[in-house]
C-alpha cells in the first residue's frame, strides 16, 4: 500500500492551555504551527518560537512539539500533499534559515505566523489572494473581503487567530482526498483581559479599553485633514491608531493635541496645554508619518500591550526620579537636633 502524506495547520488562540508547561499555563499571544505525516509514522510538528520564554523580541527557535503542547486550537486543518511537498514542508520545518528565513523573532513583524506561511509556501502551498475592504461608515475596520484572481504568498493577518480564513482558503493540493478535513473548536473559555484583546478587539473598536485615546487621536488627526482639505480615509484611522501606541509606550494618559512637524516628516502627540507665549507645556510623543500612515489598525492594535507595558515602566522610573528629587532637596536634620 502507498504511503499517503499529509499537512496539517494549527491555530491557537490566546489563552490555549499548554500541557507540557506548569498546570494553568495558557498561550499569551496564542500560535500558528503545521504537523506532517505519512500515515505510519509520528507525526512531525514544526513551530517558531522566542528561545526565551516570554520574550518578543530576540533570538528565535525551531518547535518540535507544539501539537502536544497546544490544547484543542481553535482551528486545524488537514490536507493531503504529494511526496515532494511532503519533503519540502519537512526540510524548511527542520532548517528554515536554510531557504532564506530570519530565525529572530519580532513580536507581530516576524513570528509563527511568517514561519507558518513561509513553510507552506515553500511547499508551493498558498491561501487565495484577496482585498479587505473598509465600506463608508464601517466602524470595526474592514468589513468585506474580496477574492482577487490568482494567490498570495506570505502572511495577510498578523495574529495566528486572525489567520482562520487564510488557511480555510488554500485549495486542497489533492482535491477530493478523504484525508481532507478540517476541525474547530472554541475560543479558550479562561483568556486574561489581555488575552481577550489580543484574541478579538481592535483599537478602533468602541469595546476596547483604549478606544478613548483613540477618538483623541482620531479627532486629532481628523482636525489635520480638515485643515487640508481633506477627507479623512483608513489611513487617517492607521495614523490615529499609531499615535495611541506612541503615546502609551511613551507614558501618555491622553492625547490633547496632534501636531504636525515643521516639514511634514513627523506627526506629534502631546498630553498638555499649549500655553501662548510660554511654548509646550507638557509631555510628547511622535510618528514618522508615512510609517503612521501605512500601519495597519490591527498592526497598532497587536502592538498595544507591549506599549501599555513601556509606559507602565516610563512612568515608574519617573515616579523614581521624582522621589529622589524630593529627597535630595529635603532639609537634614542636624545630628542632636531636639524637636520640641
Amino acid at each position: 500500500m502507498d504511503d499517503k502524506y499529509t499537512v496539517t495547520v494549527y491555530l491557537a488562540a490566546p489563552g490555549t492551555p499548554l500541557v507540557n508547561e506548569p498546570p494553568g499555563t495558557t498561550s499569551g499571544p496564542g500560535h500558528m504551527f503545521y504537523t506532517t505525516s505519512n500515515g505510519h509514522d509520528t507525526p512531525k510538528s514544526f513551530g517558531f518560537a522566542p528561545i526565551q520564554h516570554g520574550s518578543m523580541d530576540g533570538p528565535g527557535g525551531i518547535t518540535i512539539d507544539d501539537n502536544i503542547n497546544y490544547k484543542d486550537p481553535i482551528y486545524s486543518r488537514t490536507m493531503e500533499v504529494s511526496k515532494a511537498q511532503y519533503d519540502k514542508l519537512n526540510e524548511f520545518g527542520a532548517h528554515p534559515e536554510k531557504f532564506g528565513f530570519d530565525k529572530y523573532y519580532k513580536d507581530v513583524r516576524h513570528n509563527c505566523v511568517d514561519f507558518t506561511w513561509a513553510g507552506l509556501n515553500h511547499a508551493g502551498i498558498e491561501r487565495q489572494n484577496h482585498a479587505d475592504i473598509t465600506l463608508p461608515g464601517a466602524p470595526l475596520g474592514p468589513s468585506v473581503r474580496l477574492p482577487l484572481p490568482g494567490h498570495g504568498e506570505g502572511k495577510s493577518a498578523l495574529r495566528p487567530a486572525e489567520n482562520v480564513d487564510d488557511v480555510k482558503s488554500i485549495k486542497d493540493p489533492v482535491p477530493g482526498s478523504p484525508l481532507n478535513s478540517s476541525h474547530s473548536n472554541p475560543m479558550p473559555a479562561h483568556r486574561s483581559v489581555l488575552q481577550h484583546l489580543l484574541s478579538e478587539q481592535q483599537l478602533n473598536d468602541p469595546k476596547h479599553p483604549d478606544y478613548a485615546m483613540y477618538q483623541q487621536a482620531r479627532a486629532g488627526v481628523g482636525k489635520i485633514d480638515a485643515e487640508h482639505g481633506r477627507t479623512p480615509t483608513i489611513h487617517s484611522d492607521n495614523l490615529a491608531a499609531s499615535l495611541v501606541v506612541s503615546a502609551r509606550a511613551g507614558g501618555l494618559n491622553q492625547i490633547d493635541h496632534v501636531m504636525v512637524g515643521s516639514d511634514g516628516s513627523r506627526i506629534f502627540a502631546m498630553e498638555g496645554q499649549i500655553k501662548a507665549g510660554h511654548g509646550l507645556d507638557g509631555k510628547m510623543v511622535y510618528v514618522e508619518t508615512m510609517q503612521g500612515l501605512n500601519t495597519p489598525v490591527n498592526q497598532s492594535s497587536a502592538n498595544w500591550p507591549q506599549a501599555m507595558q513601556q509606559g507602565q515602566q516610563v512612568q515608574a522610573q519617573a515616579q523614581q526620579q521624582q522621589v529622589a528629587q524630593v529627597q535630595q532637596q529635603a532639609p537634614t536634620q542636624q545630628p542632636g537636633a531636639v524637636m520640641g
